[in-house]
């Protein structure tokens, strides 16, 4: 009996033991709730503002301008596209600058000097009447005023307050442009067929301005409490950033994902109309990159909490590069499977590469050295479109092209597969 009542006291031991070793190694339940108690308005509101920023906007709604403008100005379909390459250059002018500033600064003091900078610049894109330089000079503009709206500013306010679920409330608020993502080529495709590309322009303005009156009321971050947050908060200086392999590495990786999905994504209406499909039709497949989007970023966003973020994401672009290879042989009938997996593929961008600098580099200096990485993402988001354009305007098909994103995607996972093991952030730096 006596042995029995050892057995019994040693098991119960044994598994108080076990009990307590697998809740350490468990994030606080507790402090996860209140995470997302405390933190919804804030990740409400840059969900919205992410969604109605100058990248989502003008980035998911240019393909359904392309032919319009070609048939206004006679442009031909690569200097249409090229639009985008130009842009870029306000975009890399202006993201260090405007990263610098939300450091020193606030993010909300930076987003309501930049939503109605951008309203007005997309509302002159409507009023357009000139040579093709003038076209790029705008959108150039529009990109420099509108900078202070893309995720660059949404992420550090997310960042600087989510902890233990970073990856999942960055997936949420990612979500909001793969919302545009879904939404906005039929409803631009419908305004523009309705009315004309001019007023396309004007909606877009005025989508734009919805962010304003939310990001004033509830884009306050409520000051972190936890250690992990805090010892992030110190963080790598810059130039020490920029001397290591993980920033170029993460630089160029990027950059050669975003060259191919955005040159997919801006040529795909007009690749599926040349095919023979209708307008609207296309506008549709068109949808399923917002919903790949959108499913990418909160699923992806859960996992890199829980598994190593760079071999999610090399995982997730070289399953894109096959769909787009498949794109490239079978043509319209694996259309929808290539604009979802293209999509999801865009779902492991732009919030793994802010959830990587934050974990490499920390969040002292975040505003600059993420707005450093997002202009080298969107040098490639600029060459994709111009590239595929030119590609287009030589051959008169899309078959090289197709060839080149497949390869751009396959550069990009092998680069992100590379990256070293995560450091815990240093308290003294």
């Amino acid at each position: 009996m006596s042995t029995r009542i050892i057995d019994v006291q040693t098991s119960i031991a044994l598994s108080r033991w076990l009990f307590t070793r697998h809740n350490a190694a468990m994030p606080d339940a507790h402090h996860v709730d209140s995470e997302l108690a405390r933190g919804w308005p804030l990740l409400a509101t840059a969900t919205l503002g992410c969604g109605m920023g100058a990248s989502s906007l003008v980035y998911y709604s240019f393909g359904m301008f392309v032919v319009p403008l070609q048939q206004a100005f006679q442009w031909s379909r690569g200097e249409v596209t090229s639009t985008l390459f130009y842009a870029s250059f306000g975009l890399v002018f202006a993201a260090p600058l405007v990263g610098t500033l939300i450091d020193r600064t606030s993010a909300r003091a930076v987003a309501l000097g930049a939503i109605p900078c951008l309203v007005a610049a997309l509302y002159g894109l409507s009023r357009f009447s000139g040579h093709l330089v003038a076209f790029y000079a705008m959108f150039f503009l529009c990109t420099v005023v509108g900078t202070g709206t893309t995720p660059i500013l949404y992420t550090r306010a997310v960042t600087g307050f989510f902890s233990q679920q970073r990856g999942l409330a960055l997936g949420i608020v990612l979500a909001g442009p793969g919302t545009a993502a879904m939404v906005l080529p039929p409803f631009m495709a419908a305004t523009i067929a309705t009315h004309d590309w001019r007023h396309g322009f004007e909606m877009l303005a005025l989508l734009a301005a919805t962010a304003f009156i939310p990001v004033w009321l509830w884009l306050i971050p409520p000051p972190p409490r936890t250690p992990e947050v805090r010892a992030e908060l110190t963080g790598m200086p810059p130039l020490q950033a920029l001397k290591t392999r993980a920033f170029w590495t993460i630089a160029l990786g990027f950059a050669a994902v975003s060259i191919g999905g955005s040159g997919l994504i801006v040529h795909l209406v007009p690749l599926l109309r040349d095919a023979g499909m209708d307008f609207a039709h296309a506008a549709r497949i068109a949808t399923l990159i917002g919903l790949g989007v959108i499913l990418g970023r909160l699923g992806i966003g859960w996992v890199i909490d829980h598994l190593f973020a760079p071999f999610v994401a090399a995982g997730i672009f070289a399953i894109t590069a096959g769909g787009c290879a498949l794109l490239a042989y079978r043509g319209l009938e694996v259309a929808p499977l290539a604009a979802f997996l293209l999509g999801f593929s865009l779902g492991a961008e732009v919030d793994v590469l802010a959830y990587l600098t934050a974990r490499y580099f920390g969040l002292r200096h975040y505003g600059f050295l993420y707005a450093t990485l997002y202009a080298f993402f969107w040098i490639g988001a600029a060459l994709g479109p111009a590239i595929a354009g030119e590609l287009y305007d030589h051959f008169g098909n899309y078959q090289l092209a197709l060839r080149v994103i497949v390869g751009a995607l396959l550069l990009g996972a092998v680069a992100t597969a590379s990256l070293p093991r995560f450091s815990p952030p240093d308290p003294a730096r």
